[in-house]
């Protein structure tokens, strides 16, 4: 698969970074392991700064009504995404906004930044 991934229980973190070219079938089968492991409240970061994707807007429609979707089973920890710039960064954006994360995901242009941000927030447990 181009996504590898940790999921760290103790940490209650989940760290993706896409290695290659994605498509739509790929980043489902990693949210539906996220959703398995029951790993949804942790903080996520996903690097999709090194990828490429083959997805369209039609597919990102498809994956934020999926985001969404799961705000019902549970608390869903903060997300950093870290796009493609470009077109990586508008479907970045128009997922967040679709996926009804509400202040929970953003944007950014480094793994610092987004490492910083995420450790600044409450992973989900409490909620």
């Amino acid at each position: 698969m181009p996504i590898e991934y940790t999921i760290d229980h103790e940490k209650r973190f989940v760290h993706a970074r896409v290695m290659g070219v994605i498509a739509l079938k790929d980043v489902e089968a990693f949210t539906d392991t996220v959703v398995a492991q029951n790993a949804l409240t942790y903080r996520k970061l996903f690097d999709g700064s090194q990828g490429d994707g083959t997805y369209d807007d039609q597919d990102v429609m498809a994956l934020a009504a999926r985001a969404a979707a799961y705000a019902s089973l549970a608390n869903r920890g903060p997300l950093a995404l870290i796009p493609r710039p470009g077109l990586g960064a508008d479907l970045a954006r128009r997922f967040i906004n679709l996926g009804k994360f509400t202040g929970q995901a953003k944007i950014f242009d480094s793994v610092d930044e987004a490492l910083e941000w995420l450790h600044s927030q409450p992973d989900g447990s409490d909620a």
